[in-house]
């Protein structure tokens, strides 16, 4: 029996007008994904009655936009329930674009990397310069078309000790609401950079935490940390015995612009990971021997007392680059996340 999809990522296009120095994408394909391609993947992945996440990811998923125009009509006409997601680098956005995907509720998220001189040295434009400016450009048109965003940042040993700037910057954007941290992946360009160490977050987590609570209480803006709420969120037991994400538990997949499905954007590519193509189906049988390698290389996570609260590594962070000293950063980044969820928990008791 097939499992429920609860999140279907479609790689929209290959290309992008970046050259990241970690892009994990670099390698995908650089066609665009078709409208008819598109449906196909929502067909197969949604079940009546219930609610679907849908990522538009590439590459730069505003490449396409007119086909993300046609999916957004598509997908209201049939009255469907999904919540559709956008991941860009922003430089993109224009009012139209903006007004478009806010009247249409798609939830949008940036990614940005710290302040301008750290932020230059990992995202950059094609031509070798900092991609800063066009970022904040296309945040701006968000800002005065009163639409909020999320930022997503990228952790990795050239900006771990410069994390209090990008919640600075957030607060002095003014429309940022919510801040993830991804730590780098060794797919793609992603061997180029070194990982963030442990002892590294252990020391700027507690940092940031307090001073988003220092700048919340000065200007009123809330701003969430993503993986403080995936904390709570875990904490409420809601989510099945792997909570870290849909993959762990076969119910994510990834559809690349050729139709082919693989259960984790990051292991693209692999055919270790394929699991069938948008026109010939889901094969539950790889699915099923996928998600037993994922479990089977994450066991050692059941034993540890901040599985409940942490749900799970990243499977595709350690495969990608071999080393499972990553896990250790990783276990820090989630920990201190729980230690300050427990902490605020038993200041409201």
């Amino acid at each position: 029996m097939r499992k429920k999809i609860k999140l279907l990522v479609l790689s929209l296009t290959g290309e992008c007008n970046f050259a990241c120095v970690y892009c994990y994408a670099s390698e995908h394909q650089s066609q665009k994904m078709s409208f008819e391609t598109a449906v196909a993947a929502i067909n197969l992945a949604y079940q009546e009655g219930e609610e679907l996440v849908l990522q538009l990811s590439g590459g730069e998923p505003l490449l396409a936009f007119e086909l993300i125009e046609q999916l957004i009509t598509y997908i209201e006409a049939k009255q469907l329930k999904i919540k559709v997601q956008i991941q860009t680098n922003a430089s993109l956005l224009t009012d139209k674009i903006a007004k478009f995907l806010y009247a249409h509720k798609v939830a949008i998220g940036v990614s940005l990397d710290g302040r301008a001189p750290v932020n230059n040295k990992l995202r950059k434009l094609k031509n070798g310069s900092g991609a800063t400016a066009t970022i904040l450009a296309g945040i701006e048109v968000l800002r005065r078309n009163n639409i909020a965003t999320g930022i997503t940042c990228v952790v990795t040993s050239e900006n771990v000790n410069d994390l209090l700037g990008i919640i600075e910057m957030a607060y002095y954007l003014g429309n940022v609401r919510k801040i993830g941290f991804d730590l780098l992946r060794g797919q793609g360009r992603g061997e180029m950079l070194a990982p963030a160490s442990a002892r590294e977050l252990d020391i700027i987590l507690p940092k940031v935490y307090a001073l988003t609570e220092q700048l919340h209480k000065l200007t009123g803006i809330k701003i969430t940390i993503a993986q403080l709420e995936r904390v709570a969120t875990l904490n409420k037991g809601i989510d099945e015995y792997f909570g870290h994400c849909y993959a762990m538990n076969g119910n994510a997949i990834f559809v690349d612009a050729g139709g082919d499905i693989y259960a984790c954007s990051s292991l693209v590519g692999n055919q270790d990971f394929y699991l069938g193509n948008v026109y010939k189906g889901l094969c539950t049988e790889l699915q099923a021997q996928v998600e037993a390698k994922i479990r089977t290389s994450m066991n050692f996570c059941e034993s540890c007392a901040s599985f409940k609260l942490c749900g799970g590594g990243c499977f595709a962070r350690w495969y990608g680059s071999g080393d499972k000293q990553l896990y250790e950063a990783e276990c820090a980044l989630k920990k201190q996340s729980i230690k300050k969820f427990l902490s605020k928990k038993q200041l409201n008791t």
